[in-house]
């Protein structure tokens, strides 16, 4: 059975003959089937196969557990990687996100570019999964639970993750195990009740299967129908999408107003899923529409969550992270030493130099380094007229939160130049110096 699903998994996925199979290799009993079950089929179809065990710290048997996969895989002649990753202490729930994430990225650092990631999940970890979203009162989106298969968006080495076995029942990977006498490694905590995934492996799941035997086979039937469903809403959701967003992926507020309140809660969860941030809980996305698109028009609304913040500004959403406020402050530089910027933002250096990429300044005169206080006068180059850096603002459509972190130079009592949204704004007394001079140049960028 594992190994007719399996086959019919790859061939249906159109499985190139040249590709590479790496399965995430823990030395449990699932991954383990996985492993013996993908190695049983590298004639058939050729492809290439290896293995990643990723070494957690968290067990006082994990060094054990690494060299019994290594010993495994040389039995099978399968390529072997093993590697450690450092966990922060936290509540177990956070440790497993920890974990998990960590994990995932790790993979994707081991793996060989256009790689096939296949993992061991099994219908018994889907099951479990629905009952988890079920019981924080997910939509069709956490309903579906895990995926089957999906490409990694933050790498940009081709690589894909699958999950062959999602639809293979616990049972049939024991009895593939026993009919192999294969030998796994025993995971110590997956036994303590007082985790909710294990709480339900072992107190609530055997007791709805009893009554009703099928149901795993039912509830996965059901995430794929809730996978479907919202499939259907997220073509929606793009096609609302474009007609609101705004090339810096800004949305028009008169665009959000217009839908309906379930349409707006979809359509600002796909971009926020977009944008890769986090979610907002559900009562967050309802106050959303009252405390910040319908606030009063000359109001500056903040709605905020888990370190991002929804802002409204010139009658369109922005979503950004919290950052560390940057107070006003005057910064003097030393000719001879690079300026490490506050807040991370990056590295300011003088250089002398016939190449004037940067923002040329008087070879004579002190540089400074100034944050805040916009009610200074500044004349950008090629303008007639000076006006205080607060209007010119409002006239460029800097957003608030934007201005605090713009680098203005001055010499003098003169503004020379800004370094605004990525590139040198030079004033008309800078861009008139002559080659005697020095230029200031972002030499790194640090966030």
């Amino acid at each position: 059975m594992i190994i007719d699903k399996l086959n019919a998994y790859l061939l249906e996925a159109n499985l190139p003959t040249s590709a590479h199979l790496t399965v995430a290799y823990s030395g449990g009993m699932d991954s383990l089937v996985l492993l013996h079950g993908l190695s049983a089929l590298r004639g058939a179809f050729g492809f290439s196969l290896s293995a990643i065990h990723i070494h957690h710290g968290l067990s006082a048997n994990a060094d054990l557990w690494m060299a019994q996969c290594q010993a495994v895989c040389n039995g099978l002649d399968v390529p072997f990687k093993g590697a450690r990753v450092v966990l922060r202490q936290a509540s177990r729930t956070s440790l497993e996100a920890q974990a998990r994430e960590a994990r995932y990225q790790k993979l994707a650092e081991l793996a060989e570019p256009s790689t096939w990631l296949m993992l061991g999940q099994h219908q018994d970890d889907q099951f479990e999964t629905f009952l988890l979203q079920l019981k924080r009162g997910a939509g069709p989106k956490g309903l579906a639970s895990m995926n089957q298969s999906w490409h990694d968006a933050k790498s940009n080495k081709q690589l894909s993750f699958h999950r062959p076995l999602l639809d293979i029942s616990q049972q049939q990977i024991i009895e593939y195990a026993q009919q192999h006498n294969l030998q796994w490694c025993e995971d110590e905590s997956n036994q303590d009740t007082q985790y909710e995934r294990n709480f339900l492996r072992h107190d609530v799941i055997p007791v709805l299967k009893k009554r009703w035997p099928e149901i795993a086979g039912a509830v996965s039937r059901s995430a794929q129908l809730c996978a479907q469903q919202q499939a259907l809403l997220d073509q929606v959701c793009a096609e609302k999408l474009l007609a609101i967003e705004s090339t810096d992926h800004s949305l028009q507020c008169a665009g959000l107003l217009a839908l309906s309140q379930a349409w707006l809660c979809q359509v600002v969860r796909y971009w926020l899923a977009a944008r890769a941030v986090p979610m907002p809980s559900q009562a967050v996305i309802t106050k959303l529409k009252s405390e910040v698109l319908g606030a009063a028009e000359d109001a500056d609304p903040i709605l905020q969550w888990q370190g991002w913040q929804f802002r409204r500004f010139a009658n369109r959403l922005y979503v950004i992270p919290v950052s560390q406020e940057l107070a006003p402050q005057v910064i003097t530089m030393d000719t001879n030493k690079r300026l490490t910027l506050p807040n991370d933002m990056g590295v300011l250096g003088l250089v002398k130099t016939e190449v004037y990429s940067g923002l040329k300044v008087e070879k004579v005169l002190p540089v400074q380094i100034k944050f805040g206080g916009f009610s200074q006068r500044f004349t950008p180059q090629g303008q007639p007229h000076s006006k205080p850096l607060k209007q010119w603002f409002k006239q460029w459509h800097i957003p608030p939160w934007q201005r605090t972190r713009v680098v203005q130079v001055m010499q003098g009592e003169h503004i020379i130049g800004l370094w605004l949204n990525g590139q040198w704004l030079a004033s008309s007394q800078a861009s008139s110096l002559g080659n005697d001079c020095l230029t200031i140049d972002w030499l790194a960028s640090i966030a």
